[in-house]
């Protein structure tokens, strides 16, 4: 399965844990972070939604292939930790996939990608 960014700029809160599916909150999540990557969007649209630390890795991923207008969000599979954490793997690429991992955490009243790695 193939998804498009036909919205480059994520906007839609996710909801409390009890309301969000894993797979929901890591799929904005991976929006969120291959739209910086691919240079949609800048990353001051998505600093809320990433801590420190993860902003800091996002920016310093190196992965010229995602700016390439062949390149693809090609998928996202998340799995539940508990109530409020979730980790997933983001897949993208054109001709060569990557894959990205993510934490996401419920924190302040919403939830943000507080790790972040190119696998």
């Amino acid at each position: 399965m193939t998804l498009s960014l036909t919205d480059p700029v994520p906007t839609a809160e996710m909801g409390e844990p009890e309301s969000s599916s894993a797979a929901a909150v890591a799929a904005f999540l991976g929006r969120c972070v291959f739209g910086v990557l691919s240079g949609r969007i800048p990353p001051e649209a998505v600093r809320g939604h990433l801590t420190g630390q993860a902003l800091s890795s996002l920016l310093a991923i190196r992965l010229r292939e995602a700016r390439s207008p062949d390149c693809r969000l090609r998928s996202v599979h998340a799995c539940p930790i508990t109530r409020s954490r979730v980790e997933a793997c983001v897949l993208v690429g054109a001709h060569r996939v990557r894959a990205l991992v993510l934490r996401a955490e419920w924190t302040a009243g919403r939830w943000s990608c507080t790790r972040l790695s190119l696998v």
